[in-house]
């Protein structure tokens, strides 16, 4: 009796200075109130299913006054959704490091850039910034446009000759995933056929369970994730994302899915002969000096606080954020146009005018298609391809709203719901919710606060590869579009999107691809 009255003293101690060392979390969930969720959990029951847990967002930023506090597990949420928000946050140093549920992703890819924390971040960042320069992307322009014409030849063969009607994201995920291992590794991969089917699957899974655990507060703690199903799917996965970094970095060994002469050509020599093969206008440097392995390979070569463990991590989360987010913004970009054939007719008419009948695409020709830029960033406004960013406050943060500032403590988790903020009609207005580029960006458009449309964020930390989407999304989509009519009996309206690392759809609408007369 004694014993049980002693431990259930200590236990309620316990649980009193676990709420005392708390303190700060609820005076803060007092003053920003938002949905109190269940003990221990939080709102995990509402938002484990990724189907749902946008929608259910976007009800409740109308329920309460963004921003507010919620509770994710036992973590402090700070939900955002409004630009005057998002600038604040964007742009402290306090909100750097991104959100503590990224350490999933960082377990199953590897800490990289898209998941590390200062000062990791900020020292790779700096040392791998010069492999995104200008003029390093302008030698990537041979590869796109090679890549853009078996884009073609796969709408040909499959979608005009066949008549059928075709679900092309997953072609274009392909086609995205080739041009990334290319420059960021110097290997071709070949994924149109069914020999790399497994590693273009395990990209695919490894973000889909990472979700699974975020929305799963009781999966959090390690010693009980390790014994679910879902870490036993991460473990395939990873072993097969592991397995191909590998064998990418290695110059000599045969990799799936390559050209027999170029799995087996030293790197050197299969250098010699890519430029060969590839040499262009644009080309200033030769192609191994270009990829992403070589730029770093001198930083580890000279001992630069870089290992290559530090590079196979920095190659799987470039690749996997790459193939994730640049094939969906594409997707959804070709989708829109699909269904609103006046506006397509329009990006077809620019690209008659400003661009040759065939051959390869120049950079100067890219810069000049303003109409097809507005199509894509209204596309990216409707379509976040992030749909939800995760910040960690680092230190105590001044959070400014309407009706005063308050004291955002150390630690707070932050979510920027950028999918809903870009449809919000008390941002963008009456057409918020509809496809029109030359309203929301168009000469006449009416003006908007900077940070109501971050695709890719902004501030501190955005998005290292923002513009390499742009150049490859515009290529491919001025390919497509020069040659071929997109058409679809999917409407806006109806599509039902699910929150993901990138933006999904429950259903994949069918595609019917003529050719231009």
């Amino acid at each position: 009796m004694l014993a049980g009255i002693i431990l259930a003293s200590w236990l309620l101690l316990l649980w009193i200075y676990f709420l005392w060392s708390r303190r700060r979390y609820y005076k803060v969930a007092w003053q920003l109130r938002g949905p109190i969720g269940l003990p221990l959990i939080g709102l995990g029951l509402q938002m484990m299913n990724p189907q749902t847990f946008l929608n259910y967002m976007a009800g409740l930023s109308h329920k309460y006054t963004a921003p507010f506090i919620s509770w994710m597990g036992t973590s402090c949420f700070l939900y955002v959704n409004d630009p005057q928000t998002v600038e604040q946050i964007f742009n402290s140093g306090h909100c750097t490091n991104k959100g503590d549920f990224y350490r999933f992703m960082s377990s199953a890819i590897g800490d990289g850039l898209f998941t590390s924390s200062s000062p990791r971040w900020q020292k790779h960042r700096r040392l791998i910034n010069p492999a995104f320069s200008r003029q390093i992307l302008c030698n990537f322009l041979p590869i796109f446009n090679a890549e853009s014409e078996v884009l073609l030849h796969k709408l040909q063969t499959e979608g005009v000759q066949n008549g059928k009607s075709l679900e092309i994201y997953q072609i274009l995920k392909k086609i995205v995933l080739e041009a990334a291992c290319q420059t960021t590794m110097g290997k071709k991969m070949n994924f149109q056929h069914d020999g790399s089917m497994a590693i273009f699957e395990a990209y695919n899974g490894v973000t889909e369970v990472c979700v699974k655990r975020m929305l799963s507060p009781w999966l959090y703690p390690d010693f009980i994730y390790r014994w679910s199903r879902l870490f036993d799917r991460q473990q395939k996965v990873v072993g097969v994302l592991i397995g191909f970094v590998e064998q990418l970095l290695q110059p000599a060994v045969s990799v799936v899915g390559v050209d027999d002469w170029e799995a087996n050509t030293p790197l050197e020599q299969y250098h010699h002969q890519y430029q060969q093969k590839q040499q262009s206008a644009q080309q200033q440097c030769t192609k191994s000096k270009s990829i992403f392995v070589e730029q770093v390979r001198d930083h580890v070569e000279r001992g630069q606080q870089m290992s290559w463990q530090d590079v196979r991590d920095e190659a799987n989360v470039i690749i996997a954020a790459t193939f994730e987010t640049t094939s969906t913004a594409l997707y959804f970009t070709i989708l829109c146009l699909a269904m609103h054939p006046d506006y397509q007719d329009k990006v077809h008419e620019e690209l008659r005018a400003k661009l040759p009948e065939s051959g390869d695409i120049t950079l100067e020709q890219l810069e000049r298609l303003s109409y097809t830029d507005m199509a894509i960033n209204e596309s990216m406004r409707l379509f976040a391809p992030v749909p939800m960013v995760l910040r960690r406050a680092g230190q105590d943060l001044q959070l400014h709203r309407e009706d005063g500032s308050y004291e955002i403590p150390a630690g707070t988790q932050i979510g920027i719901d950028i999918y809903n903020m870009q449809r919000d009609v008390r941002v963008w207005g009456a057409l918020a919710q509809t496809y029109n580029p030359e309203a929301h960006f168009g000469q006449h458009a009416a003006p908007r606060h900077a940070f109501a449309f971050v695709p890719f964020t902004k501030g501190l930390r955005m998005c290292i590869g923002y513009r390499y989407a742009q150049m490859l999304m515009k290529l491919l989509l001025a390919k497509i579009f020069r040659r071929y009519r997109i058409s679809t009996e999917a409407r806006l309206e109806h599509l039902q999107v699910k929150g993901n690392i990138s933006l999904k759809l429950r259903e994949y609408p069918l595609c019917r691809v003529e050719p231009r007369r």
